[in-house]
């Protein structure tokens, strides 16, 4: 994982059992962070207007 240098945008849902860590998983990689969805479980993350809005911001900041 530390050698992943893409910047990558991990979300999980608070309610997440399946997942497990998005902290964990991101601290190990370098350019990693994170985003929790919160009351999701893992099928429901995705369509979450917290998780759109959180890809969006992503890709902007990406664009800059």
């Amino acid at each position: 994982m530390a050698r992943i240098e893409a910047p990558t945008l991990i979300a999980v849902g608070t309610k997440d059992d399946i997942a497990g860590s998005a902290q964990e998983l991101a601290d190990l990689m370098p350019h990693a962070e994170v985003v929790d969805i919160p009351n999701r479980d893992h099928m429901l993350a995705v369509g979450d207007k917290v998780f759109k809005t959180a890809v969006l911001a992503f890709y902007k900041r990406l664009e800059n």
